[in-house]
């Protein structure tokens, strides 16, 4: 399949073009346009059946501003009929709206952002090689050990662009390519049951060779766990994938230009302080690589790199339009619209990909400094429930290693893990040089000290 992006950009551009000026032939006084044309291929496997289910985004979202009375509204479809009415319906709840009192404009900008790489392997591969692929990961993992009961997940692939234009004059649209994989691998002895993760991600076809049988690998060394046997205080070691949920946690509220401006962002004055060990370099980075890079911001901004945190000091948060006028400070192109159907929601505020500098030592090397600790590894339970102004949390980490004299001796049973994330990030021992792409971003294996571990 071949697809000429810039004309699928050009002709989304042209739909936004003729949309705003119908949207000033019907009264209102500003207007913004947002279209999206994406096409995804999911190939899900579950209980042995493998399906494929085709999918995308095929819609426009609108704001229409009367003075400081904003509406919005949304139509599935890109056809002028639908950006029509989406404009017109945007213009109806912009009548009834409250005004907002600290509304200015729509962004207005015409710099260009970087985008993201084209990888045609996404656009080459065909429906049967990925069904091909998923399979692979399957068998894979069955044929690793007959313990491994179970093996879930999916296999995805997309391609597509999205645009935004408005009455300010600023008219732009970003491609992408993405595709990855993960699974979810089940083994069982006796009553004992023990779940793995493994996974794959990049804006090209992964290689799946190898993804099952690694999986499977990790879930039987999980069933040969003890418990810790106490209640302690112990270096606590974070894989990428379990560090990834944990920093991304931290800098929800933290760093995000709502919160500050709301006073609910435990960093709010905090600008130019430490709030990180040294070692911790940490940014909203433009990652080519990510299937999420995108040229611009879901406003029309364009993307960059943003520094949060360096050598722990505390350097900037993250900005959309709106709040950053607010905050009087320089918008960082942070604009998000989150949900399955992205034209059906306003911008919010979301760093894009957050990556951290890595260190020089490998995960083994930084084991080897601790005499007495545990690795946990997988993602963790219970995250979500992070106190966003205090920082506490209280976390189940299913899968995880005990550290002994520098080796990781043997996997321990679930253990319970309580810290204060804000704290961590100050009490971090460890930063290790893996930091590789992540559904987060850039996470490299982190040690932290201080958290209170049970098991």
């Amino acid at each position: 399949m071949k697809i000429d992006f810039d004309d699928l950009k050009t002709d989304l551009l042209a739909r936004i073009d003729r949309g705003i000026k119908h949207g000033s032939s019907v009264g209102a006084e500003a207007v913004e346009v947002y279209i999206i044309n994406t096409e995804n291929l999911n190939i899900n496997m579950q209980s042995g059946m493998i399906d494929a289910t085709q999918g995308g985004q095929v819609g426009v979202g609108a704001r229409v501003a009367i003075g400081k009375k904003i509406g919005f509204a949304s139509a599935s479809g890109i056809s002028d009929d639908a950006v029509n009415y989406a404009i017109e319906s945007a213009l109806r709840v912009a009548k009834y709206t409250q005004e907002d009192e600290k509304w200015h404009s729509f962004v207005h900008n015409t710099d260009d952002g970087q985008e993201g790489i084209i990888d045609d392997s996404v656009l080459e591969i065909t429906s049967e090689e990925a069904v091909s692929g998923a399979n692979q990961i399957f068998m894979e993992a069955k044929q690793y050990d007959e313990r491994v009961v179970s093996v879930t997940g999916n296999v995805f692939v997309g391609h597509g662009a999205f645009a935004v234009g408005n009455s300010e004059g600023t008219a732009k649209a970003s491609a992408s390519t993405g595709a990855g994989c993960v699974v979810y691998l089940t083994a069982v002895v006796g009553q004992k049951s023990k779940t793995a993760i493994d996974f794959a991600i990049g804006r090209g076809v992964p290689e799946f060779e190898g993804i099952g049988a690694a999986g499977a690998a990790k879930a039987i060394n999980l069933l040969d766990s003890k418990p810790l046997g106490e209640s302690t205080q112990i270096p606590t070691f974070f894989n990428n994938l379990a560090a990834g949920q944990l920093i991304a946690t931290a800098l929800q509220t933290s760093v995000n230009g709502k919160s500050v401006v709301e006073g609910r962002s435990s960093f709010a004055d905090k600008v130019g302080d430490f709030v990180g060990a040294p070692e911790l370099t940490l940014m909203d980075e433009h990652v080519l690589e990510d299937p999420g890079c995108q040229s611009i911001d879901s406003e029309g901004y364009p993307r960059k790199t943003i520094p949060l945190i360096e050598k722990g000091i505390l350097k900037s948060f993250v900005f959309d339009n709106y709040y950053s006028k607010i905050f009087e400070t320089e918008n960082t192109g942070n604009a998000a619209r989150f949900g399955a159907q992205s034209f059906e929601a306003v911008p919010l505020i979301g760093p894009k990909t957050v990556s951290i500098a890595p260190g020089s030592k490998n995960l083994e090397e930084l084991a080897a400094e601790i005499d007495n600790g545990v690795l946990v590894t997988d993602l963790l339970m219970g995250m979500f429930t992070a106190n966003q102004v205090s920082g506490d949390f209280s976390i189940v980490a299913p899968s995880s290693y005990k550290i002994e004299n520098g080796e990781i001796a043997y996997a321990v049973d679930p253990l319970a893990i309580g810290g204060n994330m804000y704290k961590a990030l100050k009490t971090l021992s460890g930063i290790g040089n893996d930091n590789d792409l992540t559904f987060v971003g850039k996470i490299p294996c982190i040690r932290f000290e201080g958290f209170t571990v049970s098991g």
